[in-house]
Protein backbone atom coordinates (compact mmCIF):
# COMPACT_ATOMS: atom_id res chain seq x y z
CA UNK A 1 0.00 0.00 0.00
CA UNK A 2 2.81 2.41 0.88
CA UNK A 3 4.31 2.24 -2.61
CA UNK A 4 0.96 2.85 -4.30
CA UNK A 5 0.15 5.77 -1.99
CA UNK A 6 3.58 7.19 -2.76
CA UNK A 7 2.80 6.93 -6.49
CA UNK A 8 -0.56 8.69 -5.96
CA UNK A 9 1.20 11.55 -4.18
CA UNK A 10 3.74 11.66 -7.02
CA UNK A 11 0.84 11.97 -9.46
CA UNK A 12 -0.48 14.92 -7.46
CA UNK A 13 2.91 16.48 -6.73
CA UNK A 14 4.21 16.27 -10.29
CA UNK A 15 0.82 17.53 -11.45
CA UNK A 16 1.29 20.56 -9.23
CA UNK A 17 4.70 21.24 -10.80
CA UNK A 18 3.22 21.03 -14.31
CA UNK A 19 0.40 23.34 -13.21
CA UNK A 20 2.67 26.32 -12.71
CA UNK A 21 2.05 29.09 -15.21
CA UNK A 22 -0.94 30.56 -17.02
CA UNK A 23 -4.01 28.41 -17.68
CA UNK A 24 -3.28 28.52 -21.41
CA UNK A 25 0.26 27.22 -20.88
CA UNK A 26 -0.80 24.63 -18.31
CA UNK A 27 -3.48 23.09 -20.54
CA UNK A 28 -1.33 23.26 -23.67
CA UNK A 29 -1.14 19.87 -25.39
CA UNK A 30 2.65 19.70 -25.11
CA UNK A 31 2.56 20.33 -21.33
CA UNK A 32 -0.17 17.74 -20.84
CA UNK A 33 1.73 15.23 -22.98
CA UNK A 34 4.92 15.67 -20.93
CA UNK A 35 2.98 15.15 -17.71
CA UNK A 36 1.19 12.04 -18.99
CA UNK A 37 4.48 10.60 -20.31
CA UNK A 38 6.16 11.23 -16.94
CA UNK A 39 3.42 9.51 -14.94
CA UNK A 40 3.22 6.59 -17.37
CA UNK A 41 6.98 6.10 -16.99
CA UNK A 42 6.54 5.91 -13.21
CA UNK A 43 3.65 3.46 -13.55
CA UNK A 44 5.68 1.30 -15.95
CA UNK A 45 8.47 1.08 -13.38
CA UNK A 46 6.01 0.32 -10.59
CA UNK A 47 4.49 -2.55 -12.54
CA UNK A 48 7.56 -3.85 -14.36
CA UNK A 49 9.91 -3.92 -11.37
CA UNK A 50 7.57 -5.82 -9.08
CA UNK A 51 8.47 -9.07 -7.37
CA UNK A 52 6.89 -12.27 -8.71
CA UNK A 53 5.17 -12.57 -5.31
CA UNK A 54 3.25 -9.33 -5.92
CA UNK A 55 -0.32 -9.97 -7.07
CA UNK A 56 -2.31 -13.18 -7.06
CA UNK A 57 -1.30 -14.35 -10.54
CA UNK A 58 2.19 -13.00 -11.23
CA UNK A 59 4.05 -16.08 -10.00
CA UNK A 60 1.76 -18.44 -11.94
CA UNK A 61 2.40 -16.42 -15.08
CA UNK A 62 6.14 -16.63 -14.44
CA UNK A 63 5.88 -20.44 -14.34
CA UNK A 64 3.95 -20.43 -17.62
CA UNK A 65 6.52 -18.11 -19.19
CA UNK A 66 9.34 -20.49 -18.28
CA UNK A 67 7.31 -23.49 -19.42
CA UNK A 68 6.77 -21.93 -22.87
CA UNK A 69 10.56 -21.64 -23.26
CA UNK A 70 10.80 -25.41 -23.55
CA UNK A 71 7.58 -25.84 -25.53
CA UNK A 72 8.07 -26.53 -29.23
CA UNK A 73 6.16 -24.71 -31.95
CA UNK A 74 4.58 -28.00 -32.98
CA UNK A 75 3.18 -28.45 -29.46
CA UNK A 76 1.89 -24.87 -29.49
CA UNK A 77 0.17 -25.41 -32.86
CA UNK A 78 -1.31 -28.66 -31.54
CA UNK A 79 -2.71 -26.81 -28.52
CA UNK A 80 -4.22 -24.20 -30.85
CA UNK A 81 -5.82 -26.97 -32.94
CA UNK A 82 -7.19 -28.61 -29.77
CA UNK A 83 -8.64 -25.29 -28.67
CA UNK A 84 -10.50 -24.54 -31.89
CA UNK A 85 -11.52 -28.11 -32.75
CA UNK A 86 -12.18 -29.61 -29.32
CA UNK A 87 -12.53 -26.60 -27.03
CA UNK A 88 -9.60 -27.74 -24.90
CA UNK A 89 -7.51 -25.03 -23.20
CA UNK A 90 -7.98 -21.30 -23.53
CA UNK A 91 -6.55 -18.17 -25.16
CA UNK A 92 -3.94 -19.80 -27.46
CA UNK A 93 -2.79 -16.44 -28.77
CA UNK A 94 -1.06 -15.81 -25.45
CA UNK A 95 1.23 -18.79 -26.02
CA UNK A 96 2.21 -17.39 -29.43
CA UNK A 97 2.73 -13.93 -27.93
CA UNK A 98 5.13 -15.33 -25.33
CA UNK A 99 6.96 -17.61 -27.75
CA UNK A 100 7.59 -14.78 -30.23
CA UNK A 101 8.84 -12.44 -27.51
CA UNK A 102 11.21 -15.13 -26.24
CA UNK A 103 13.20 -14.78 -29.47
CA UNK A 104 14.10 -11.31 -28.15
CA UNK A 105 14.06 -11.73 -24.37
CA UNK A 106 14.08 -14.75 -22.11
CA UNK A 107 13.95 -12.98 -18.75
CA UNK A 108 10.56 -12.83 -17.04
CA UNK A 109 11.32 -9.50 -15.37
CA UNK A 110 11.94 -7.90 -18.76
CA UNK A 111 8.73 -9.54 -19.95
CA UNK A 112 6.82 -7.84 -17.12
CA UNK A 113 8.33 -4.54 -18.22
CA UNK A 114 7.21 -5.12 -21.83
CA UNK A 115 3.62 -5.81 -20.75
CA UNK A 116 3.72 -2.64 -18.63
CA UNK A 117 5.01 -0.63 -21.61
CA UNK A 118 2.22 -2.00 -23.84
CA UNK A 119 -0.51 -1.22 -21.33
CA UNK A 120 0.65 2.21 -20.18
CA UNK A 121 1.38 3.32 -23.73
CA UNK A 122 -2.26 2.55 -24.47
CA UNK A 123 -3.47 4.17 -21.25
CA UNK A 124 -1.35 7.28 -21.77
CA UNK A 125 -2.62 7.66 -25.33
CA UNK A 126 -6.19 7.11 -24.13
CA UNK A 127 -5.89 9.90 -21.54
CA UNK A 128 -3.96 12.29 -23.78
CA UNK A 129 -6.28 12.03 -26.78
CA UNK A 130 -9.45 12.38 -24.72
CA UNK A 131 -8.60 15.21 -22.32
CA UNK A 132 -8.04 18.90 -22.90
CA UNK A 133 -7.11 20.04 -19.39
CA UNK A 134 -4.12 19.05 -17.28
CA UNK A 135 -6.29 18.64 -14.19
CA UNK A 136 -8.34 16.01 -16.06
CA UNK A 137 -5.21 13.94 -16.66
CA UNK A 138 -4.26 14.28 -12.97
CA UNK A 139 -7.70 13.09 -11.87
CA UNK A 140 -7.59 10.22 -14.39
CA UNK A 141 -4.30 8.90 -13.00
CA UNK A 142 -5.51 9.17 -9.39
CA UNK A 143 -8.61 7.17 -10.35
CA UNK A 144 -6.42 4.57 -12.07
CA UNK A 145 -4.10 4.15 -9.07
CA UNK A 146 -7.04 3.96 -6.67
CA UNK A 147 -9.39 1.64 -8.57
CA UNK A 148 -7.44 -0.20 -11.27
CA UNK A 149 -3.91 -0.57 -9.89
CA UNK A 150 -4.64 -3.82 -8.06
CA UNK A 151 -5.35 -5.62 -11.32
CA UNK A 152 -3.62 -4.01 -14.29
CA UNK A 153 -0.43 -2.99 -12.46
CA UNK A 154 0.29 -6.01 -10.30
CA UNK A 155 -1.73 -9.04 -11.37
CA UNK A 156 -3.07 -9.26 -14.91
CA UNK A 157 -1.13 -10.31 -17.98
CA UNK A 158 -3.56 -11.61 -20.60
CA UNK A 159 -6.42 -9.24 -19.82
CA UNK A 160 -4.01 -6.35 -19.36
CA UNK A 161 -2.86 -6.86 -22.96
CA UNK A 162 -6.47 -7.28 -24.12
CA UNK A 163 -7.52 -4.08 -22.34
CA UNK A 164 -4.66 -2.21 -24.03
CA UNK A 165 -6.22 -3.32 -27.32
CA UNK A 166 -9.59 -1.82 -26.31
CA UNK A 167 -7.94 1.48 -25.35
CA UNK A 168 -6.31 1.69 -28.77
CA UNK A 169 -9.53 0.37 -30.28
CA UNK A 170 -11.52 3.25 -28.84
CA UNK A 171 -9.78 5.60 -31.28
CA UNK A 172 -11.02 3.33 -34.10
CA UNK A 173 -14.54 3.62 -32.68
CA UNK A 174 -14.26 7.41 -32.74
CA UNK A 175 -13.06 7.32 -36.35
CA UNK A 176 -15.75 4.75 -37.27
CA UNK A 177 -13.23 2.27 -38.66
CA UNK A 178 -15.12 -0.99 -38.17
CA UNK A 179 -12.86 -3.46 -40.00
CA UNK A 180 -9.59 -2.42 -38.28
CA UNK A 181 -11.49 -2.40 -34.96
CA UNK A 182 -12.79 -5.93 -35.48
CA UNK A 183 -9.36 -7.18 -36.52
CA UNK A 184 -7.73 -5.64 -33.43
CA UNK A 185 -10.32 -7.02 -30.99
CA UNK A 186 -10.34 -10.44 -32.67
CA UNK A 187 -6.57 -10.70 -32.28
CA UNK A 188 -6.84 -9.57 -28.65
CA UNK A 189 -9.54 -12.24 -28.10
CA UNK A 190 -6.97 -14.97 -28.78
CA UNK A 191 -5.13 -13.62 -25.74
CA UNK A 192 -8.20 -13.11 -23.53
CA UNK A 193 -11.60 -14.20 -24.83
CA UNK A 194 -13.52 -11.79 -22.60
CA UNK A 195 -12.48 -8.84 -24.78
CA UNK A 196 -15.15 -9.89 -27.29
CA UNK A 197 -17.65 -8.20 -24.97
CA UNK A 198 -16.19 -4.89 -26.15
CA UNK A 199 -17.31 -5.37 -29.77
CA UNK A 200 -20.94 -4.25 -29.18
CA UNK A 201 -19.60 -0.96 -27.84
CA UNK A 202 -18.65 0.02 -31.39
CA UNK A 203 -22.39 0.29 -32.10
CA UNK A 204 -23.52 1.35 -28.63
CA UNK A 205 -21.04 4.24 -28.28
CA UNK A 206 -22.92 6.53 -30.67
CA UNK A 207 -26.47 5.80 -29.55
CA UNK A 208 -28.53 8.97 -29.70
CA UNK A 209 -30.84 10.23 -26.93
CA UNK A 210 -28.10 9.30 -24.49
CA UNK A 211 -29.72 10.92 -21.48
CA UNK A 212 -33.01 8.98 -21.81
CA UNK A 213 -31.34 5.65 -22.57
CA UNK A 214 -28.99 6.19 -19.62
CA UNK A 215 -31.89 7.03 -17.29
CA UNK A 216 -33.78 3.92 -18.43
CA UNK A 217 -30.84 1.58 -17.77
CA UNK A 218 -30.22 3.18 -14.37
CA UNK A 219 -33.88 2.69 -13.44
CA UNK A 220 -33.63 -0.98 -14.47
CA UNK A 221 -30.57 -1.58 -12.28
CA UNK A 222 -32.63 -3.12 -9.42
CA UNK A 223 -34.09 -5.61 -11.95
CA UNK A 224 -30.58 -6.49 -13.16
CA UNK A 225 -29.64 -7.17 -9.54
CA UNK A 226 -32.67 -9.43 -9.00
CA UNK A 227 -31.90 -11.49 -12.13
CA UNK A 228 -28.10 -11.36 -11.81
CA UNK A 229 -27.71 -15.16 -11.69
CA UNK A 230 -29.63 -15.62 -14.92
CA UNK A 231 -27.62 -12.86 -16.58
CA UNK A 232 -24.36 -14.44 -15.43
CA UNK A 233 -25.15 -17.71 -17.20
CA UNK A 234 -25.22 -15.95 -20.57
CA UNK A 235 -21.86 -14.25 -20.12
CA UNK A 236 -19.78 -16.89 -18.36
CA UNK A 237 -18.50 -18.51 -21.55
CA UNK A 238 -17.86 -15.18 -23.21
CA UNK A 239 -15.70 -14.12 -20.28
CA UNK A 240 -13.42 -17.07 -21.02
CA UNK A 241 -14.25 -19.17 -17.98
CA UNK A 242 -16.47 -22.22 -17.57
CA UNK A 243 -16.33 -22.82 -13.83
CA UNK A 244 -17.83 -19.64 -12.41
CA UNK A 245 -20.15 -20.40 -9.53
CA UNK A 246 -22.15 -18.35 -7.09
CA UNK A 247 -19.76 -17.14 -4.39
CA UNK A 248 -21.09 -16.55 -0.92
CA UNK A 249 -20.27 -12.96 0.03
CA UNK A 250 -19.57 -11.96 -3.56
CA UNK A 251 -19.97 -8.31 -4.45
CA UNK A 252 -19.00 -5.16 -2.63
CA UNK A 253 -21.38 -2.53 -1.32
CA UNK A 254 -18.73 0.21 -1.43
CA UNK A 255 -17.88 -0.37 -5.08
CA UNK A 256 -21.52 -0.69 -6.15
CA UNK A 257 -22.64 2.39 -4.22
CA UNK A 258 -19.74 4.39 -5.67
CA UNK A 259 -20.71 3.45 -9.23
CA UNK A 260 -24.37 4.23 -8.57
CA UNK A 261 -23.43 7.64 -7.16
CA UNK A 262 -21.41 8.36 -10.30
CA UNK A 263 -24.39 7.27 -12.41
CA UNK A 264 -26.88 9.43 -10.50
CA UNK A 265 -24.68 12.55 -10.39
CA UNK A 266 -23.74 12.20 -14.06
CA UNK A 267 -27.44 11.94 -14.97
CA UNK A 268 -28.15 15.08 -12.95
CA UNK A 269 -25.34 16.97 -14.72
CA UNK A 270 -25.87 15.38 -18.15
CA UNK A 271 -27.22 18.46 -19.92
CA UNK A 272 -24.13 20.50 -19.03
CA UNK A 273 -21.66 17.64 -19.56
CA UNK A 274 -22.98 16.86 -23.05
CA UNK A 275 -23.06 20.56 -23.93
CA UNK A 276 -19.44 20.96 -22.81
CA UNK A 277 -18.24 17.87 -24.68
CA UNK A 278 -20.50 16.11 -27.16
CA UNK A 279 -18.28 13.02 -27.30
CA UNK A 280 -19.03 12.52 -23.61
CA UNK A 281 -22.02 10.50 -24.85
CA UNK A 282 -19.46 7.72 -25.36
CA UNK A 283 -18.70 7.84 -21.63
CA UNK A 284 -22.40 7.67 -20.76
CA UNK A 285 -22.90 4.76 -23.12
CA UNK A 286 -19.85 2.97 -21.69
CA UNK A 287 -21.30 3.44 -18.22
CA UNK A 288 -24.56 1.92 -19.43
CA UNK A 289 -22.53 -1.25 -19.99
CA UNK A 290 -21.08 -0.92 -16.47
CA UNK A 291 -24.57 -0.70 -14.94
CA UNK A 292 -25.68 -3.73 -16.95
CA UNK A 293 -22.72 -5.95 -16.00
CA UNK A 294 -22.09 -4.72 -12.44
CA UNK A 295 -24.64 -7.13 -10.90
CA UNK A 296 -22.55 -10.02 -12.26
CA UNK A 297 -19.85 -9.15 -9.73
CA UNK A 298 -22.33 -10.18 -7.05
CA UNK A 299 -22.39 -13.66 -8.60
CA UNK A 300 -18.62 -13.96 -8.79
CA UNK A 301 -16.04 -11.21 -8.10
CA UNK A 302 -14.00 -12.33 -11.10
CA UNK A 303 -16.76 -11.06 -13.35
CA UNK A 304 -15.33 -7.63 -12.62
CA UNK A 305 -13.01 -8.48 -15.52
CA UNK A 306 -15.97 -7.93 -17.84
CA UNK A 307 -16.93 -4.66 -16.14
CA UNK A 308 -13.38 -3.31 -16.39
CA UNK A 309 -13.51 -2.95 -20.18
CA UNK A 310 -16.10 -0.21 -19.65
CA UNK A 311 -15.39 1.09 -16.15
CA UNK A 312 -11.97 2.28 -17.41
CA UNK A 313 -13.95 5.12 -19.02
CA UNK A 314 -14.30 6.53 -15.50
CA UNK A 315 -10.87 8.06 -16.15
CA UNK A 316 -12.51 10.31 -18.74
CA UNK A 317 -16.04 10.48 -17.34
CA UNK A 318 -15.34 11.70 -13.81
CA UNK A 319 -13.25 14.74 -14.90
CA UNK A 320 -16.16 15.84 -17.12
CA UNK A 321 -18.61 15.39 -14.24
CA UNK A 322 -16.39 17.51 -11.97
CA UNK A 323 -15.92 20.13 -14.70
CA UNK A 324 -19.70 20.54 -14.90
CA UNK A 325 -19.67 22.05 -11.41
CA UNK A 326 -17.73 25.03 -12.77
CA UNK A 327 -21.12 26.41 -13.80
CA UNK A 328 -21.69 27.16 -10.10
CA UNK A 329 -18.22 28.62 -9.56
CA UNK A 330 -14.57 27.71 -10.02
CA UNK A 331 -14.23 27.53 -6.25
CA UNK A 332 -16.95 24.88 -5.97
CA UNK A 333 -15.31 22.93 -8.80
CA UNK A 334 -11.93 23.00 -6.99
CA UNK A 335 -13.57 21.92 -3.74
CA UNK A 336 -15.36 19.06 -5.53
CA UNK A 337 -12.06 17.89 -7.06
CA UNK A 338 -10.30 18.06 -3.68
CA UNK A 339 -13.13 16.17 -1.99
CA UNK A 340 -13.14 13.50 -4.70
CA UNK A 341 -9.39 12.93 -4.52
CA UNK A 342 -9.43 12.74 -0.71
CA UNK A 343 -12.35 10.29 -0.88
CA UNK A 344 -10.48 8.10 -3.37
CA UNK A 345 -7.33 8.04 -1.25
CA UNK A 346 -9.43 7.21 1.83
CA UNK A 347 -11.15 4.35 0.01
CA UNK A 348 -7.77 3.07 -1.16
CA UNK A 349 -6.43 3.03 2.40
CA UNK A 350 -9.63 1.45 3.74
CA UNK A 351 -9.64 -1.28 1.07
CA UNK A 352 -5.99 -2.08 1.75
CA UNK A 353 -6.52 -2.32 5.48
CA UNK A 354 -9.30 -4.81 4.80
CA UNK A 355 -7.39 -6.80 2.15
CA UNK A 356 -3.69 -5.84 2.25
CA UNK A 357 -1.87 -5.64 -1.09
CA UNK A 358 1.78 -6.36 -0.51
CA UNK A 359 4.35 -4.82 -2.81
CA UNK A 360 8.05 -5.48 -3.22
CA UNK A 361 10.65 -4.96 -5.93
CA UNK A 362 12.15 -7.94 -7.75
CA UNK A 363 15.40 -7.71 -5.77
CA UNK A 364 13.59 -8.01 -2.44
CA UNK A 365 12.64 -11.21 -0.64
CA UNK A 366 8.89 -11.84 -0.48
CA UNK A 367 6.58 -14.65 0.53
CA UNK A 368 4.20 -15.88 -2.17
CA UNK A 369 0.49 -14.99 -1.73
CA UNK A 370 -1.66 -17.40 0.25
CA UNK A 371 -3.44 -18.70 -2.89
CA UNK A 372 -0.28 -20.70 -3.71
CA UNK A 373 -0.47 -22.67 -0.48
CA UNK A 374 -2.77 -25.66 0.06
CA UNK A 375 -5.02 -25.31 3.05
CA UNK A 376 -6.39 -28.26 5.00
Amino acid sequence: MIVNLFVIFLILGIGKLFSNGSKLAVDKASNRKKYISTICFILILQSGLRNVAVGDDTYAYSLLFNEVKTTSWSDIFNSIADYYRLGIGKDPGYLIFQKLLQYIIDDYQVYLMIIAIIFFSALGSFIYKNTTRLVDAIIAFVIYSSLFYSFFSITGHRQTIATAATLFGYELIKKRKLIPFLILISLAATIHKSVLIFIPFYFIANIKNTKYFYAAILSFFPIFMIYKNQLAIYFINLSGYKNYEQYEGAGTYTFTVMFLLVAIISLWRSKIILANKSIARHYYNAFIMVLFFLPLTWVNPSMMRVVQYFSIFLLLFVPEILESFATFSKTIKREMIAFFIIALISLTIRANLKTPLQYGFFWEEMRLPSNYFIRD
